[in-house]
C-alpha cells in the first residue's frame, strides 16, 4: 500500500483546488473547467504516464500478494490517505480532454491510461460505499473505444496513409490493454438496465465491433477480431446476471443501441458501412440465436424501428438499401414471429406517412420472392379467420387458431387517412407467441452450429395478400408510391412463379379473362389519366404487360388497353409519350410472333389523326387534293382502298389490331418535335418492315408481320407517313438501299394484287431516296397493267408516280417508247383515274416537246366548247396543268358559268365533275382561283347542292389555300360552315380534315373567330369530326394561343348569337384546354376568369336588376370551372420523392404557385363571389346554389386565408352549413378545434435506461458557508 501511497503522491493531488473539484461534481463529470494553472505548474515536469503506470503496477501487487496475512485491502484502508475525489476528478479531465484531442497521440494515450488506473481502482473492494464508480465517468472511458474509427474519419490530417495505419495499429494495441482491464471489473460491477447510463455504456462497447475501418487501412485484423471478441463476451456478462438467467430488457438495449448504428451505415453509401452492415446483421444474429424467445421482442422491434426511422428515407438509394437490410434480417426470425411482422408490415404500408408506406412497399415487394404458404385455409364460421391446417402438427395448428381467433377479434386497421400505426404494437403478440416456435435453443452453441443458424430460413408467404396490398397503393395519395405500385405489379405480371400467377388471378377477379375489364386493367385506365408523369409512364408498363400477357395466354386483348396506350402517345410528357410508344411497338411484334388467334371483341377503334405535312406540289403537273372523277369527293390516294376489303369481313386478328394501334399511335409521331421521339418510332419502323423483308420464294414461308404492315399503311389511308418515316431512316440508318429495292421487286406480280399494291406503296416512299438505275421490271409490270382488263384501280396511278420518279433512269428507247405509249392512251383511252399522273410522266420525259398537250387540251377545248358533256371540260382541264400553253378563257367562262346557274339537266355527278374542274384551272393560274374561289365558296355554302359538288369546292378551296392564301381568307365563312352542326356528316368530316391540314402546314392561322368553330369541334359527337381537332389542340396548338382565348372562349361559347353548345360539351371543351396549361397559366386564367365574369356580372347587378342570359350562363361555366379538379389548388408534392431535379422544380413551383393562388383567392375571387352573392340571395335560382357551392369549396381548400371573409357573412354561412349536411359531409365552418396535433400517432416505444438529469448549470461556484463555532 505505501507503494500505491508513494506514487499517488507524484499527482500532487494537493495542488488540486477544491472549487474546480467540486464544480466538477457537481457537474456529474459533465463540465470540465480549465485545470488549475498551479497545478499545471507543478507537474510540467512529471511524466503522466509512468505515473499512471506505476501507479496500476502498486495496484496489482497490493491486491495479489501477502493475501494470507488478513490485510484489509479495501477502500476502507486507502480512503482516509488519498484524495480520492481529487483522483478520480484529475483522471476524468485527462479521459475528457484526450476525447476532445483525438488525433494528438499524448492526449489520447494519456486518456487511455486515465481509463486504465479508473478500472484498477474500481478492482479494490469498497469502491461503491465510498462513491469510486460513476455512471457517467465510467461511460466516458468508454469513449476512449471510439477512437480508432474517429481517427479513420479525419485521415485528411495525418500526412498519409502509411502514418494513420500506423497510428490506428499502435492505438488498437493499446486497447488491447484498456479492454483485459474492463474485463475484469465487469462481473463485479453488476450493471443492469436500472441503472443510470446503462444504455450509453452498451452503446460504446457495440460501436468499435462494426469494424468500419477494416477496409480503409491496412489494419491488424487479428488484434481488432481478439478486441472484439473481449467486447463480446462483456456484453454477454452484461446480458446474463447468471447463467440461465439472461436479461431480456437489456437484450432489448443492445438492440436499441445497434438502431442508429444501421441508420448510419445505411444511410452512407461508402464500401466500408456495407461491411460494418453485415458485422452488426452477424451480431444481431448471433444474439437471436444465442438467448432465444428472450431476445426475439427486441429483434422484432429493432426491425420495426428500421422500417419506422425516417432519417435519409427521402433518398431514393437510402431506402434500397434500408429495405435490403430489413429483409435480411427478416430472414433470421422464426415462422411464426415472421408472420406477425408481415402483417406488421401491412398495416405499416397504410399509415399516414409517405416513407413509412414506401419502405413498407419496398418490403412487401421483396417478399413476393419467397415460396407460397401450402396450408390450406379454413374459413371460421364464428368469426371468419383463417387457421391453416398442418397435419404433421396439430398441437401447433390448434395455438395458431386460437392466435388467429384473438387477432380476429382485436378491432380491425383504419384506413390510410387514419393516424400512423404505431411499430411497437406487434411487440406483444410476439410474446404471446406458442411455446413450440421454431425459435433457437438458449443453450450456447459451438461456432459451427450458430453458422448454420444464421443462414436464411426458407419462410413462406401468403402472395395473394401481399400483392392486394400492392394493389391498394396504386390509389395512393402520393404519385411516387402510385408509380412504384403500378410498376411493381407490372413486374409481378412477368413472373413465372406459380403462387404469382395464382395471387394474380385472384386479384384480377372471376370472369377477367372473358372480355370483361379486370381490376389491374381498371387501375391502368385510372392512372393513365394521372397528373403525375411518372405515374402515367408506370400505367404504360402495366397496359403492355397485360396485352403481353392475353397475347402469350392465346387470348384477344381488350381494344380499351390498346386505346388507352395510343392516347399515351400525345401525352404532353416526353417520358410518358416514349413508355407509349415502346409499349405498341413491342406490342407489335409481340403479338405477330404468335399464333393467329382472332380476336373476340370488334377491332379497335383507332383515331387517325391528319397528315403532319400537306404535299405543296412545286410544279402545276401535281394537285393531289384535287379530284378527278365527277361523283367521287376527291382523286382516291393511290392507297386507299377502293372497296371492302376480305379482312374487314373477317374478324381482325390479334397481329392486326396490334398494327392498327401502332399506326394510330407512335406512327403519328413521326411528327413530334422532340428528335428523340421520331427515332424511337423509325427504330420500330425498321424493325416491324424493313428488317423483316425477304425475297419471295414459293417454297419458303415468309415473314406476314411486314405485309400485314403495309396492309394498315393502306388501310389507313398513311402513306405520307411511310414517306417520312423512310425520310427519316435515310438519315438514321444505310436500310433505304438498292438491296430493299431488290427485295421487293421479286414480289412485284408475284402473287396477287393486293401484294402488288402493298409493294408499289413501299417502292414510293423509298424511290425519292434511292438512285435506281434498273427499272426494266417497273416498264415491264406497267405495259403488263395496261394491257390487263382487270385490275385494281390503285395501281395505275401508283407506278406512274414511281415511274415519275425514276424517270431518269430511263433511257434511250425505252424512254422514247413509254412517251409515246402514255401520249396516246392520253388521247384515246376514258379517265381511269390516271389521267394528270399520265400527262405528268409524258411532260417529264420529253419537256422540250409539249406540243401534243397543247393540242389534246385545244382537242378538248372545241369539243367543250360545241357541246354541254362536262367530262370534256374536266379533260380540258386535267391536259392544261402540263400545256405549255395557257387554257382559253372560255373554258375559265364555261365554269363560272356552270357554277353560277347549273343546267337543268346536270345531275349530282355532272355538278361534281364541274367543280373538280374548276379545282383544276385554279391550280394552273391565280386568276382562275381569283375568279372561281367566290362561286366555289357559294357552292359551299348551298345547302340544296349535290354533296360530292360540294365535297369537290371544299378540296378545291384548299387547293386555292395552299397556294393563295390571301384569296380565301375572306372566304373562310364558307369553309367553316362545313363544320356547322346541320352540315352533312361526310361534308363535316371533310372539312375538319381540311382544316387541320391547313393548320398543320401553315396556311392558315387559327384567329377568331376560326378559333371559336374549331375549338368546338372538340366537343362534337362525330369521333371523325372530333379527333383532327383534338390532335391538333392537344399536340400542335401553342400553349400560348390557349390560354389567350381561354376566357374569350367561355364567353363567346354562352353568347346568344352563336351556335348553342350544351353545358356538358362546353365543360368537355374547356378540360382538353386547362390539361395543356400549366400551374402558373391556370392561375393566371383564375383570376381572369374572376375579374372579367364575377367582377363584371357584379358590377352589373348594381346597375340593373337582372343579369344578360349570355352572361347569366357563362358564369354557371365560371364557377364550374373554378370548383372543377383542374381549377383546384396544386397538391403540395411530397417531401419523401427521389430528390431528383424534376422532383425539386416541382417542389417549387407548387410552392409558388399555391402561395400566389392563395393570395389570388383572398383579394379577388373571394370578395367577388361575396359580392355576388348579395345581389343574387334575394331571387334565389341555380346561380345563387352555384355561389354556395363554390364558396364551400372554396371554405375547404383555403380556410386558412378566407375564413374570416366568409364568416362576416351569417346568412352565407348558414348556407354553407345546409350545403354541406345536404350533400352528406359533416359541418366543418366556424369555430372548430385543432386536431392536427392531437391526431398524430406516437413514436414507437423501446426500453429507455434511466438517465440521470443534468444539473443546472451555475455561474460561479458556490460559496462556501463558513463554520460557526
Amino acid at each position: 500500500m505505501e507503494d500505491i501511497l508513494k506514487e499517488i503522491k507524484k499527482l500532487r493531488l494537493d495542488f488540486l483546488s477544491e472549487e474546480w473539484v467540486e464544480s466538477i461534481y457537481q457537474s456529474e463529470f459533465l463540465e470540465y473547467g480549465e485545470i488549475p494553472n498551479d497545478y499545471e505548474i507543478s507537474i510540467e515536469y512529471d511524466d503522466i504516464k509512468s505515473i499512471f503506470l506505476h501507479i496500476m503496477s502498486a495496484i496489482d501487487v497490493w491486491l495479489n500478494n501477502n493475501l494470507e496475512n488478513g490485510e484489509d485491502k479495501s477502500w476502507t484502508q486507502l480512503s482516509p490517505l488519498i484524495k480520492h475525489q481529487n483522483l478520480l476528478a484529475l483522471l476524468g479531465y485527462f479521459i475528457d480532454f484526450g476525447g476532445k484531442n483525438i488525433l494528438t497521440r499524448e492526449h489520447r494515450n494519456n486518456a487511455i491510461l486515465a481509463s486504465r488506473l479508473y478500472y484498477k481502482l474500481l478492482c479494490i473492494p469498497g469502491y461503491k460505499a465510498y462513491h469510486i464508480y460513476h455512471s457517467q465517468l465510467f461511460t466516458q472511458s468508454l469513449v476512449c473505444l471510439n477512437y480508432p474509427k474517429a481517427m479513420c474519419d479525419n485521415e485528411d490530417n495525418y500526412f498519409n496513409t502509411k502514418e494513420l495505419t500506423r497510428e490506428v495499429n499502435s492505438l488498437i494495441k493499446e486497447l488491447g490493454h484498456f479492454v483485459n482491464n474492463l474485463r475484469e471489473i465487469i462481473p463485479n460491477l453488476h450493471l443492469s438496465p436500472s441503472d443510470m447510463n446503462f444504455e450509453d455504456i452498451l452503446s460504446n462497447l457495440v460501436d468499435i465491433t462494426g469494424g468500419a475501418i477494416v477496409n480503409k487501412l491496412n489494419i491488424d485484423k487479428v488484434e481488432l477480431a481478439n478486441l472484439s471478441g473481449i467486447i463480446y463476451e462483456m456484453i454477454d456478462i452484461i446480458i446474463c446476471q447468471s447463467k440461465d438467467d439472461p436479461n431480456s430488457t437489456a437484450i432489448q438495449l443492445v438492440f436499441k443501441c445497434l438502431l442508429p448504428k444501421f441508420i448510419a451505415a445505411s444511410t452512407d453509401s461508402r464500401n466500408a458501412n456495407n461491411v460494418v452492415k453485415a458485422s452488426y446483421v452477424t451480431y444481431s444474429g448471433i444474439l437471436l440465436t444465442k438467448y432465444g424467445k428472450d431476445a426475439l421482442p427486441g429483434y422484432v422491434v429493432l426491425l420495426q424501428h428500421l422500417c419506422y426511422t425516417l432519417d435519409g428515407l427521402e433518398r431514393a438509394e437510402v431506402r434500397l438499401a434500408r429495405v435490403s437490410l430489413v429483409v435480411g434480417l427478416m430472414s433470421l426470425l422464426p415462422r411464426k414471429s415472421y408472420r406477425s411482422f408481415v402483417k406488421w408490415l401491412l398495416k405499416l404500408s397504410t399509415t399516414a406517412k409517405v416513407s413509412h408506406r414506401q419502405v413498407a412497399l419496398e418490403i412487401l415487394a421483396k417478399l413476393l420472392n419467397n415460396d407460397p404458404d401450402l396450408s390450406n385455409p379454413v374459413q371460421s364460421s364464428n368469426n371468419g379467420s383463417t387457421c391453416p391446417i398442418n397435419e404433421s402438427n396439430n398441437t401447433e395448428t390448434n395455438q395458431e387458431c386460437n392466435q388467429n381467433t384473438r387477432e380476429g377479434q382485436e378491432p380491425t386497421p383504419e384506413s390510410e387517412n387514419t393516424a400512423e400505426r404505431q411499430p411497437g404494437t406487434s411487440t406483444n403478440s410476439v410474446n404471446t407467441e406458442s411455446e413450440s416456435e421454431d425459435v433457437p435453443p438458449d443453450n450456447e452453441e459451438t461456432e459451427d452450429e450458430i453458422a448454420g443458424l444464421l443462414r436464411q430460413r426458407a419462410h413462406t408467404v401468403a402472395h395473394g395478400e401481399l400483392l392486394r396490398a400492392v394493389y391498394e397503393r396504386v390509389h395512393d395519395a402520393s404519385g411516387s408510391l402510385r408509380m412504384r405500385a403500378l410498376s411493381l405489379l407490372a413486374d409481378c405480371l412477368l413472373s413465372d412463379h406459380p403462387p404469382m400467377k395464382k395471387a394474380i388471378e385472384e386479384l384480377q377477379g372471376a370472369g377477367a379473362g372473358a372480355g370483361a375489364v379486370s381490376r389491374l386493367a381498371g387501375a391502368g385506365a385510372r392512372c393513365v389519366c394521372d397528373e403525375r408523369a411518372v405515374v402515367r409512364k408506370a400505367a404504360a408498363g402495366l397496359l403492355q404487360r397485360l396485352i403481353a400477357n392475353a397475347l402469350r395466354d392465346g387470348r384477344a386483348p381488350l381494344d380499351s388497353d390498346y386505346a388507352l396506350l395510343v392516347g399515351l402517345c400525345r401525352d404532353a410528357s416526353i417520358v410518358v409519350r416514349s413508355a407509349a410508344l415502346s409499349a405498341l411497338g413491342e406490342l407489335a411484334a409481340c403479338a405477330a410472333s404468335r399464333p393467329s388467334v382472332a380476336a373476340t371483341v370488334p377491332p379497335v377503334t383507332l383515331s387517325k389523326s391528319p397528315d403532319t405535312t400537306s404535299e405543296c406540289p412545286g410544279t402545276p403537273t401535281k394537285c393531289p387534293a384535287t379530284p378527278t372523277n365527277g361523283p367521287v369527293t376527291r382523286t382516291r390516294d393511290p392507297a386507299t382502298p377502293s372497296g371492302p376489303q376480305d379482312a374487314a369481313s373477317d374478324p381482325p386478328s390479334v397481329s392486326r389490331v396490334a398494327l392498327d394501334a401502332f399506326l394510330a399511335g407512335p406512327m403519328h409521331r413521326l411528327s413530334d418535335p422532340e428528335t428523340k421521339i421520331q427515332e424511337q418510332v423509325v427504330s420500330f419502323i425498321q424493325q416491324l418492315l424493313i428488317d423483316r423483308l425477304r425475297k419471295y420464294d414459293s417454297l419458303v414461308s415468309e415473314d406476314s408481320l411486314p405485309w400485314e404492315f403495309l396492309s394498315g399503311i393502306t388501310r389507313h389511308n398513311m402513306k405520307r407517313h411511310l414517306q417520312k418515316a423512310c425520310g427519316l431512316l435515310v438519315k438514321s440508318s444505310n436500310c433505304i438501299n438498292h438491296r430493299l429495292v431488290d427485295i421487293v421487286s421479286t414480289h412485284l406480280g408475284a402473287l396477287s394484287d393486293e401484294r402488288d399494291l402493298l409493294c408499289l406503296v413501299l417502292l414510293t416512299s423509298v424511290a425519292r431516296h434511292v438512285d435506281y438505275s434498273d427499272v426494266g421490271f417497273l416498264l415491264d409490270y406497267y405495259y403488263h397493267l395496261t394491257e390487263k382488263p382487270e385490275r385494281d384501280a390503285r395501281l395505275l396511278p401508283l407506278v406512274l408516280e414511281l415511274l415519275s420518279t425514276w424517270a431518269r433512269c430511263v433511257a434511250g428507247d425505252a424512254r422514247a417508247a413509254l412517251r409515246d405509249h402514255l401520249v396516246t392512251r392520253l388521247a384515246a383511252a376514258p379517265d381511269d383515274g390516271s389521267r394528270i399522273a399520265s400527262a405528268s410522266l409524258a411532260a417529264q420525259l420529253d419537256p422540250d416537246n409539249l406540243h401534243w398537250a397543247t393540242e389534246l387540251m385545244q382537242i378538248s377545248e372545241r369539243r367543250a366548247l360545241a357541246s354541254s358533256d362536262v367530262r370534256e371540260w374536266l379533260r380540258a382541264a386535267d391536259v392544261s396543268l402540263v400545256a405549255p400553253a395557257p387554257p382559253s378563257p372560255q373554258l375559265l367562262r364555261l365554269f363560272l358559268a356552270a357554277l353560277a346557274r347549273p343546267p337543268p339537266e346536270w345531275g349530282a355527278e355532272e355538278r361534281g365533275v364541274c367543280a373538280a374542274g374548276a379545282g383544276r384551272l385554279c391550280v394552273r393560274s391565280r386568276d382562275a382561283a381569283a375568279a372561281l374561289a367566290p362561286p366555289l365558296a357559294a357552292l359551299l355554302r348551298d345547302g340544296a347542292a349535290p354533296l360530292c359538288a360540294r365535297l369537290n369546292s371544299l378540296l378545291a378551296l384548299t387547293d386555292i389555300c395552299t397556294r393563295y392564301s390571301c384569296i380565301v381568307e375572306p372566304l373562310l365563312d364558307a369553309v367553316c360552315g362545313c363544320v356547322a352542326r346541320g352540315a352533312a356528316a361526310p361534308l363535316r368530316r371533310a372539312g375538319a380534315r381540311a382544316l387541320t391540314r391547313l393548320l398543320l402546314a401553315g396556311y392558315l392561322r387559327l384567329r377568331t373567330p376560326l378559333y371559336y368553330r374549331y375549338c368546338a369541334l372538340l366537343a362534337d359527337e362525330d369521333h371523325d369530326v372530333r379527333e383532327p381537332a383534338e390532335y391538333y389542340v392537344s399536340c400542335c396548338l401553342t400553349v400560348d394561343a390557349i390560354y389567350h382565348h381561354f376566357v374569350d372562349c367561355v364567353l363567346h361559347y354562352n353568347n346568344e348569337e352563336t351556335e348553342s353548345i350544351s353545358f356538358d360539351a362546353r365543360q368537355l371543351i374547356y378540360d382538353v384546354m386547362l390539361q395543356r396549361l400549366s400551374l402558373v397559366q391556370k392561375l393566371n386564367v383564375q383570376c381572369r376568369l374572376a375579374r372579367e365574369v364575377l367582377e363584371h356580372a357584379a358590377a352589373l347587378c348594381d346597375e340593373q336588376d337582372e343579369l344578360p342570359a349570355a352572361l347569366h350562363a357563362a358564369l354557371l361555366d365560371t364557377i364550374t370551372l373554378l370548383c372543377g379538379p383542374r381549377m383546384k389548388l396544386p397538391k403540395k408534392p411530397e417531401k419523401a420523392g427521389d430528390a431528383d431535379l424534376d422532383d425539386l422544380q416541382e417542389r417549387v413551383t407548387t410552392n409558388i404557385v399555391s402561395h400566389k393562388m392563395k393570395r389570388t383567392v383572398a383579394e379577388v375571387l373571394v370578395p367577388a363571389v361575396l359580392r355576388l352573392y348579395a345581389h343574387m340571395r334575394p331571387r334565389g335560382g341555380q346561380l345563387a346554389a352555384y355561389l354556395v357551392r363554390i364558396a364551400t369549396d372554396l371554405l375547404n381548400d383555403y380556410r386558412h386565408e378566407i375564413e374570416e371573409l366568409i364568416e362576416n357573412d351569417e346568412e352565407l354561412v348558414e348556407r354553407v352549413r345546409q350545403f354541406q349536411e345536404t350533400i352528406g359531409l359533416e359541418a366543418s365552418f366556424g369555430n372548430a378545434r385543432n386536431l392536427v396535433t392531437a391526431s398524430a400517432p406516437p413514436e414507437p416505444d423501446t426500453p429507455r435506461a434511466r438517465r440521470r438529469p443534468a444539473p443546472r448549470a451555475r455561474p460561479h461556484s458556490p460559496r462556501k458557508r463558513a463554520l460557526r463555532v
